[in-house]
């Protein structure tokens, strides 16, 4: 995080964990969403062949 010259950090604690928590809630998304269409091609594969 940056930090000012004055020794302080000006972003709030909690506005960092707010978008942390997003960015987990977002990369989690992206994991399934890819196992999914992962699984979707490979049911394609095997019954449409």
């Amino acid at each position: 995080m940056a930090v000012t010259e004055h020794g302080h950090n000006p972003v709030s604690e909690d506005v960092v964990r707010r978008h942390e928590a997003g960015w987990h809630a977002f990369t989690r998304f992206l994991t399934l969403a890819t196992a999914g269409v992962i699984a979707v091609l490979v049911f394609m594969a095997i019954f449409l062949v």
